[in-house]
């Protein structure tokens, strides 16, 4: 997206009574909330404004914000033309030491002077930062399975995941639980414990598999294996000896 116009630029808690009832404008509102508490609602659905959260109005479309009076909103905010249009609510975590989180920095120190000059740079930095992570956002789920897949070892970092990917941990389980129907965490576990199944059959030891494995103890695993499979690691293989004698005789 590229900023076409600048109308209004600065940072302060909302003003009295400040709520704006089916706006449907030809100009977005960028909003990076500092502090309160205050909702976007449209058709229907309503949308809390987060801490460290930077939002982005569509245009031409109607919609409501709100704000709850007693815990006003504090918020670094401009009103911008964008070419293409922005066409729905867009929602982007402004993660620490980030090159999101510079740009923003940069806009909330010149969001109440007068160097448009410099507040319309900062705005186009911020909004080329959104288009790259509304990109990786489009595909998240399926870069976070590609990660699962190719991990090297057998231990899996959520919040290592979430600081490369740049957004929340809510926001990667949401979406991934949406398209895969289990939690990246769920997913890691059940490739684990394939593997765990794996060299059971083939005779391997119980405290070899839980070291390889990454558990902490033989006891974490075999627990995590009756999660997974209704049978300790041992009544399992107890199960599949017995069905093979049956089998032979």
């Amino acid at each position: 997206m590229l900023v076409q116009n600048l109308l209004l630029a600065d940072e302060s808690y909302t003003h009295s009574n400040w709520i704006y009832r089916d706006v449907n404008v030809v100009f977005s509102r960028i909003y990076y909330i500092i502090d309160g508490e205050a909702y976007y609602e449209e058709h229907g659905k309503k949308v809390r404004f987060k801490k460290a959260h930077l939002y982005l109005t569509p245009v031409k479309k109607p919609f409501t914000l709100s704000e709850n009076p007693q815990n006003k909103l504090l918020h670094t905010y401009a009103h911008i033309t964008t070419l293409p249009t922005v066409d729905h609510l867009i929602e982007i975590p402004v993660l620490p030491n980030t090159p999101l989180s510079d740009g923003v920095a940069l806009w909330r120190k010149y969001a109440k002077s007068n160097d448009t000059a410099l507040i319309i740079s900062a705005l186009q930095f911020i909004l080329s930062q959104i288009d790259r992570l509304e990109h990786r956002k489009s595909c998240i789920e399926d870069t976070v399975k590609a990660y699962l897949d190719n991990l090297e070892g057998y231990t899996f970092d959520m919040s290592k995941l979430c600081e490369e990917l740049g957004y929340t941990r809510e926001h990667i389980t949401r979406r991934f639980s949406t398209a895969y129907h289990v939690t990246p965490k769920q997913y890691f576990n059940r490739w684990r414990m394939e593997i765990a199944l794996e060299q059971l059959c083939c005779g391997i030891r119980i405290n070899v598999i839980s070291e390889m494995l990454s558990f902490s103890t033989p006891y974490a695993f075999s627990k995590a294996f009756k999660q997974h499979f209704g049978l300790s690691p041992e009544k399992y293989l107890q199960t599949l000896n017995y069905s093979s004698s049956n089998h032979k005789a």
